[in-house]
């Protein structure tokens, strides 16, 4: 038996991003990822054991990529506002540089594909995404922040960085400083 060879492996991820970026998560399928990463369909199987394999693991791949993004140079000492604008800013960047990942996340956890391991999922994302937790829970004790639950504080804001995102990518609106912060201004007036 061969040994894995990680970089095939990566390939494979890669190829439902780009796909999903191209033609939507529904339409992914074997032959069309293996065409994609340049490898058999019996090569694929060596990876992964189907495409629901595939893509739950591409999903974990993107979202640990995705959170450590978000957090460069958060620092939760930082005034509320600040650090919530750093971790807005980093998201929209993140969407703007990685487009094929982000549409890929924002299909994923629309299809039936969330649902395979969706307690396990959630528990996942509240440790990942601690940081932002423990500032809306901050800015919750101050009074700044609504006193809402934090998942629906965070499907706002994650909504907001998305919103903007894409109107830029479609060129609905050209990327500058002053969209920047009036996106953020705006998500940021959502949630006090």
């Amino acid at each position: 038996m061969r040994p894995i060879d990680p970089e095939k492996r990566e390939k494979i991820l890669k190829s439902v991003y780009t796909l999903t970026g191209k033609r939507g998560l529904a339409s992914v399928n074997i032959s069309d990822l293996c065409k994609t990463a340049g490898i058999a369909a019996g090569t694929l199987y060596i990876y992964f054991k189907n495409k629901e394999e595939v893509v739950q693991l591409a999903y974990a791949a993107v979202e640990d990529k995705m959170t450590q993004a978000m957090y460069s140079g958060f620092d939760i000492n930082a005034p509320i506002r600040q650090s919530l604008k750093q971790i807005y800013v980093n998201m929209l960047n993140y969407r703007l540089e990685h487009y094929d990942e982000t549409v890929f996340i924002d299909q994923y956890v629309q299809s039936g594909y969330i649902q395979i391991n969706f307690s396990k999922q959630l528990a996942e994302y509240e440790v990942q995404n601690k940081p932002l937790y423990d500032l809306i829970e901050k800015g919750q004790q101050e009074g700044i922040i609504k006193t809402v639950d934090a998942i629906i504080l965070i499907s706002f804001f994650d909504g907001a960085v998305r919103s903007c995102s894409t109107g830029i990518i479609q060129k609905l609106f050209p990327l500058s400083q002053k969209l920047i912060d009036d996106c953020f201004d705006m998500a940021w007036r959502g949630i006090i």
